[in-house]
């Protein structure tokens, strides 16, 4: 009933799915293995060990649904935008996108079915780990000891939709940029970028405050609520806030960040509905926009030069504006060099 109402076409998730499914149960088995399977083996360790060493376990397994399960965490700022990448940035790099949709394909339909393949690829990992946890819960006296049901279902929920907002977010920059590389980047630039372009802007401001009045700038509450505005708007950092509050607050939360996923995912459509297929495998889709691109790379590239000659190297004033000038001519020349590289290839 759903396939006649919804725009889902066997064709395209077919030809997405062989493309994308050596990636899915890569995924899905390394989720299996460092959660539900850490889990149990540790549990293993627990029932053998003196009471010394048990409590270094017990801490261990308490940090398997936690942040500080490296691998999970890890894995779910990557594969999102891996996955975006292969759906959306290789299609655009090697053009067979704009075959698709001077096909029998509408661009809803291709777009529709790109995405409904990208999410079931990112939350049943997660679905099936955290299904294999209440089996556990209900079948183990230690499980049942240690995880409640409402956590093993908020972390289901939280890095469901935290990997689909990751997934959204890039495939917004991938309408934007024309390839697999330019994606990727700026998918994790444009993620944190006005975190770090306020902490570049504090860094200058400091150096030239310290050169005029020989002193350190006072870090006041204003500036700290300037950093913490600029926390707010930088996607990724907004994305990892679902991990920092209690569990009643970070179901709502979920539910927030999927709805703003949903925004996202719209957005992306609208870029896609009017881009101009025969500027894919350009840097940038958008002609318009590329004022706007350069513009940012040279401003960036100024501070950023700032900081790696008077911070990282230590050079003082006489750093920073030698790395003004270095940074300022390589962010005039770069974007310059690859929009017309891309558009000769």
């Amino acid at each position: 009933m759903l396939s006649k109402v919804l725009p889902f076409n066997k064709t395209l998730l077919k030809k997405d799915w062989l493309m994308t499914g050596w990636a899915f149960y890569i995924y899905l088995f390394v989720i299996i293995m460092s959660v539900p399977y850490n889990l149990a083996r540790n549990l293993d360790k627990l029932n053998s060990e003196n009471y010394a060493e048990g409590s270094s376990v017990l801490y261990t397994i308490k940090r398997v649904l936690s942040l500080e399960n490296e691998i999970v965490t890890t894995l779910a700022l990557i594969v999102p935008v891996f996955i975006a990448i292969i759906l959306i940035g290789e299609e655009k790099r090697k053009k067979t996108i704009e075959i698709m949709v001077s096909g029998p394909f509408s661009r809803i339909e291709i777009f529709f079915n790109k995405v409904m393949l990208g999410i079931f690829i990112l939350v049943v990992p997660f679905v099936a780990a955290g299904s294999t946890l209440l089996v556990m819960r209900f079948t183990s006296e230690y499980v049942g000891d240690l995880l409640t049901v409402s956590q093993i279902v908020i972390w289901m929920l939280s890095y469901s939709a935290f990997s689909i907002a990751m997934f959204s977010f890039s495939c917004i920059v991938g309408m934007i940029f024309g390839s697999s590389i330019g994606q990727f980047f700026c998918t994790y630039i444009f993620g944190v970028f006005p975190m770090v372009f306020f902490e570049m802007i504090y860094f200058s401001s400091e150096k030239f405050y310290n050169f005029a009045r020989g002193s350190n700038m006072f870090y006041d509450n204003t500036l700290r609520s300037f950093s913490v505005y600029f926390e707010m708007i930088s996607p990724i950092r907004f994305f990892f806030r679902i991990f920092e509050y209690s569990d009643s607050m970070q179901m709502i939360f979920s539910f927030r960040l999927l709805i703003i996923s949903v925004a996202m995912l719209l957005l992306a459509l609208v870029l896609f509905e009017v881009s101009k297929m025969e500027k894919n495998a350009e840097v940038l889709t958008f002609e318009s926009l590329e004022k706007f691109f350069r513009f940012g790379v040279f401003i960036s590239s100024i501070l950023a030069g700032g900081i790696i000659f008077s911070g990282m190297m230590a050079l003082g004033m006489p750093g920073l504006i030698i790395g003004y000038a270095v940074g300022g001519f390589a962010g005039y020349k770069i974007p310059i060099y690859l929009i017309q590289k891309s558009r000769v290839s």
